[in-house]
């Protein structure tokens, strides 16, 4: 396995066996494997811009976005299920 793969797997375990209430287990879940998809992303279109790739640069551009806009989906239902904007990115690691 990767470690990168290891590093977000030993993450979301820990996010899963937390205290936590199983809703906030799942938003910190979803936003760890898409801040990490969103990481990964960012060092593809600069490895990308380097080598002059501007097709796969759009691509990868509007793959990021494509992940953006989708969490900004779910934090939008998280707030309306609960009531609350989703805790913030330090809690992720409870």
């Amino acid at each position: 396995m990767k470690k990168r793969n290891r590093e977000l797997h030993n993450q979301i375990n820990t996010i899963f066996t937390s205290k936590r209430t199983e809703l906030e287990k799942i938003a910190a879940a979803f936003h760890a494997i898409t801040q990490d998809q969103i990481s990964h992303s960012n060092r593809e279109q600069e490895l990308l811009l380097a080598m002059g790739d501007k097709n796969g640069l759009v691509k990868e551009q509007i793959k990021m976005s494509t992940l953006e806009y989708a969490v900004s989906i779910f934090d939008e239902c998280y707030q309306r299920a609960t009531g609350k904007s989703y805790p913030a990115k330090e809690q992720d690691n409870e």
